[in-house]
């Protein structure tokens, strides 16, 4: 019997999709009034379905000039939105859709690059050159391209033209092959106290005071121009216009200048201390209530050889900027005016940002009626934000709450007055007519910068000083809340102004908390009054992650704390209390395998590294450290009827979990002194408090004997 002649196997079949196939996934459009775009247009509109924060909301394929790139291209986001690949193993959300479009464009230039036109061209050793070409644009590059390269292999069964015929590196993932560095901690630049409090009181005073001065302004330059200029008649025109200039004689005031920013329609015009040697003929028509005058320009020019110019000009009232006393900024004029209507926007942002930890994206997203207030347990109202957030979330987004302080309150109440997009906080209508929403918040971050330095500045230096050092930009091509990179390599050494950008707030304002070794208290300490409604409401956990940010923080500034306590014990530092030995002991065993000794550097990341441990059990305290050991804790014999531990001051200071060092010496000191002073007049206490307090005396005695006589043994 002869078996039967094997069936040659017929060769797979690929069809991609078709033209007129829907983009986006019918799950994606439900609740929406169309299906979206077809894969066949050249021009994707997504706005429709999502949110206005967004920076690309279109995909636009009509620079590409091939139409068998173009198809692939296509079909490759066609894919992406359906077939879960990578690590998350899911497909890839709506709003990455334009930046995934180009990582392909840039990866297919790459493989033109080495001379392999088209995907099926490449092969295995292309690989090289491919590493070759990309390695000088960084590491981020190379694992983005890689990574690219890999997701297109991987749908090479969704497209109809063109594929790769194998997995390149099947075995290598691409942050091995770039040999990027991840860094454990956060390395987004916090904003330094030197430059944040100035930047805080400038923007507090904005929402506060100056802009309920721009929005008077801008109502009342409203209802100017909203009554109709009678005519002026025979002549009437030339005597308003000489009766102005007379008033201005009289009060020794000069012409309103044109605006700086309408030089070019006098470029012959010359520029004195920012003040351009014209007049606003404009400007000095709406004061005197003269339709058009066109023809006394000359008398105004005039004038002002005589009286001088000055900005600004409609005589709207200006608080006063309080350590200087005098108005906060010159006159507006109208184009003045609505500048500080965008920096009042910014500093709107800012403060809600700022105060509340929110990122850029969900700032801008908040609606209208987003700022609530509730009553807590205690009778005090809560302020709290609502809005959504969007990181790691569906498209849509999930609701989330804020606890903020009322002074975000404020800024939303100051939005509300200058801004009529009927859903959006940060939405206006723009100056061509159509709704826009605030954008190039780091820029608006640095342009308010200078603008206050412009202000606020006086002979001591400017407002916001300049250290040597430089923030990171907002790069992230999504939502802004990605991790900055650095590629400039260098350090400058000259002071420039610290560029800020949307991460820095959020960043900042996690380090202050976390940074706080002794909670709460010392948070407020830090915030005076307003922090404590920010510290409570992030207490637990939050929707918007931020508790989450707060505690990697901590987690950084114990080791921070930690690496102190042993460089001042490396230095001969004393130190004294129950964990002392055991602490030290640790401390030598470290020392020995670095070799940190007195004219060697050991490495400090390595340093970090060994001592991370002792983080786990750390709890920093006003009068001791607590390395907490539940078998020897005092607490935990002492709280059994509550069924936690429980910190007791006097209990913590003989417990053989505590030790002290040189930085708790001035507080045992100022704890002494508050404790005398207490005792005043022992007449005056009854015995069994004048008992406490002398033994409380006493005992702080003794551990500040303790902690100056304490010697260690010589290394040998």
């Amino acid at each position: 019997m002869t078996a039967a002649p094997a069936r040659k196997k017929k060769p797979a079949v690929h069809r991609g999709p078709r033209d007129t196939d829907f983009v986006l996934p019918t799950a994606l459009t439900q609740g929406h009034r169309s299906r979206g775009p077809r894969l066949g247009e050249d021009i994707w509109d997504l706005r429709e379905f999502m949110p206005r924060t967004s920076r690309q909301r279109f995909v636009n394929l009509t620079g590409v000039t091939s139409d068998l790139e173009r198809r692939t291209v296509k079909e490759y986001l066609y894919a992406r939105l359906r077939v879960p690949v990578g690590r998350l193993a899911r497909p890839i959300k709506v709003t990455w859709l334009a930046e995934d479009g180009r990582n392909f464009l840039r990866t297919m230039l790459t493989l033109a690059a080495i001379g392999v036109p088209r995907l099926q061209d490449l092969r295995k050793e292309h690989l090289d050159s491919f590493l070759a070409h990309v390695r000088p644009l960084g590491p981020g590059t190379v694992e983005n391209q890689i990574t690219t390269l890999k997701t297109i292999a991987v749908l090479g069964d969704h497209f109809s033209g063109d594929r790769l015929t194998f997995v390149p590196w099947p075995y290598r993932s691409a942050r091995q092959i770039s040999g990027l560095q991840q860094g454990t901690e956060n390395a987004t630049a916090r904003i330094p106290e030197e430059i944040m409090r100035p930047f805080l009181t400038g923007v507090v005073f904005y929402v506060q005071t100056a802009a309920q001065d721009v929005i008077t302004a801008r109502r009342e330059l409203t209802c100017v121009d909203a009554t109709e200029v009678p005519r002026s008649g025979q002549g009437g025109a030339r005597r308003k216009f000489e009766q102005f200039i007379a008033e201005r004689r009289t009060q020794g005031r000069g012409i309103p200048a044109l605006p700086l920013e309408r030089l070019a329609r006098r470029p012959d015009a010359s520029v004195v201390d920012g003040v351009v040697q014209a007049p606003n003929l404009t400007m000095v028509e709406l004061l005197t209530q003269v339709r058009s005058a066109i023809h006394l320009l000359p008398l105004l020019e005039e004038a002002g050889k005589e009286l001088g110019y000055e900005e600004g000009g409609l005589p709207f009232s200006r608080a006063d900027w309080p350590p200087a006393g005098r108005p906060w900024r010159p006159e507006f004029s109208r184009s003045s005016l609505e500048a500080e209507t965008s920096y009042v926007r910014t500093a709107c942002w800012a403060a809600i940002a700022y105060l509340s930890g929110m990122r850029d994206a969900e700032v801008r997203d908040l609606r209208r009626d987003c700022a609530r207030v509730e009553t807590a347990a205690d009778g005090r109202p809560r302020y709290k934000i609502h809005g959504r957030v969007y990181k790691d979330r569906k498209v849509t987004g999930d609701e989330a709450d804020w606890v903020v302080l009322d002074l975000v309150h404020r800024a939303v109440e100051v939005l509300l007055e200058l801004n009529d997009d009927p859903t959006h906080l940060f939405g206006y209508t723009a100056s061509h007519g159509t709704l826009g929403l605030i954008r190039q918040i780091p820029q608006r971050l640095n342009d308010f910068r200078d603008h206050l330095n412009e202000l606020f500045s006086d002979a001591a230096g400017p407002f916001i000083p300049a250290p040597a050092v430089t923030g990171t930009d907002d790069t992230d091509p999504q939502d802004g809340e990605a991790q900055a990179v650095s590629d400039t390599g260098t350090v400058p050494t000259e002071p420039m102004a610290w560029r800020f950008d949307t991460l820095q707030f959020r960043r900042t304002l996690a380090w202050h908390i976390a940074n706080q070794p002794f909670g709460m208290v010392a948070g407020t300490r830090q915030y005076k009054h307003a922090s404590f409604a920010i510290f409570e409401g992030y207490a637990g956990t939050s929707a918007s992650g931020f508790a989450d940010e707060v505690e990697a923080d901590k987690a950084t500034a114990k080791l921070d704390y930690v690496e102190d306590l042993y460089h001042d014990w490396n230095e001969g530092g004393q130190s004294a209390g129950g964990a002392t030995p055991r602490i030290e002991a640790e401390f030598d065993r470290i020392r020995a395998e670095l070799g940190d000794l007195p004219g060697t550097a050991a490495s400090p990341e390595r340093l970090r590294t060994m001592l991370r441990h002792l983080t786990r059990t750390l709890h920093p305290g006003i009068l001791n450290d607590c390395f907490h050991q539940p078998a020897t804790a005092v607490c935990e014999k002492r709280s059994k009827g509550l069924g936690r531990p429980l910190p007791m001051l006097n209990m913590c200071l003989t417990c053989p979990n505590s030790r002290r060092s040189s930085v708790h010496l001035p507080r045992l000191h100022q704890a002494r002194d508050g404790a005398v002073n207490e005792l005043g007049d022992e007449r005056e206490l009854p015995t069994h408090q004048q008992s406490a307090l002398g033994h409380f005396i006493a005992t702080l005695d003794s551990l500040i004997d303790e902690l100056r006589q304490t010697k260690r043994p010589e290394t040998p």
